[in-house]
């Protein structure tokens, strides 16, 4: 049987809430973090690293995207940044030679994934601690980026500046893969989304993509509405063909 995209809607969740609540804490938010700029940060370096210093306790993903590293904690006790620190954000193409050390941490290092488009030029990866409590984790990332800028340190601003399109594909592609565990699954976001102003210091943000695993293709649409002034998704919704619509509201 083929897998299905599976969209879980607010009274399937409603039911699954109850009949986990015995289980192991499950935090359904992302703990995100602008991650510290090393002394040598520069954006236009062709190497770039980070020094990974995260607190783990039972199983947590990991992806840094940007200057932003996100933590979501899938089991035990919230996961979170120590003082991770870089040398440059993470490249929004295609690297070389990624790779990931482990220098410090009892548990294991898995599902390592390198930036690439399908996962929206994220670096990832898994990190099970299975014993009792936590534990601090220190890992090395390194890659080289074929693509550097060649504009001298000097002039490079802040990177990357709040990018209101990809705030809301971010969130609109976290709610999806939440639901869509173990199938593969995941978005290509296509054309230039819509923006148009919904009021005071807020904008709609409206897209196409597809949503896809091994097996399977669906066109899906999505809306976000974000406060420019306060830079952050304020709701964010999306619908995959034949498979019903999701919101959530932050």
């Amino acid at each position: 049987m083929h897998r299905r995209l599976i969209l879980a809607l607010a009274g399937a969740l409603a039911l699954g809430g109850a009949s986990t609540a015995a289980a192991q804490p499950r935090y359904v938010d992302d703990y995100s973090v602008r991650i510290a700029r090393a002394p040598d940060w520069n954006i236009a370096a062709p190497d770039g690293q980070c020094r990974l210093r995260l607190w783990v306790d039972d199983r947590a993903r990991v992806e840094l995207r940007g200057d932003q590293v996100i933590v979501r904690t899938e089991t035990g006790q919230r996961s979170y940044d120590r003082g991770s620190l870089c040398n440059q954000p993470i490249p929004s193409n295609s690297v070389e030679g990624f790779r990931l050390t482990a220098e410090r941490g009892r548990g294991a290092v898995t599902d390592v994934e390198s930036p690439a488009r399908r996962n929206g030029f994220a670096a990832a990866f898994t990190i099970d601690d299975p014993q009792a409590g936590g534990d601090e984790y220190e890992l090395a990332l390194a890659w080289h980026n074929p693509q550097a800028l060649v504009a001298p340190l000097a002039v490079a601003g802040p990177y990357p500046g709040y990018d209101e399109t990809r705030a809301c594909q971010e969130r609109v592609r976290g709610e999806f893969l939440a639901r869509n565990r173990g199938d593969d699954a995941y978005l290509e976001f296509t054309e230039v989304p819509l923006r148009e102003a919904a009021g005071i210091n807020r904008e709609r943000i409206r897209g196409q993509g597809w949503a896809r695993n091994r097996s399977e293709s669906r066109p899906l649409s999505y809306e976000c509405v974000v406060n420019d002034l306060s830079e952050r998704v304020l709701t964010a919704s999306y619908e995959v063909a034949g498979r019903g619509r999701y919101s959530a509201l932050y």
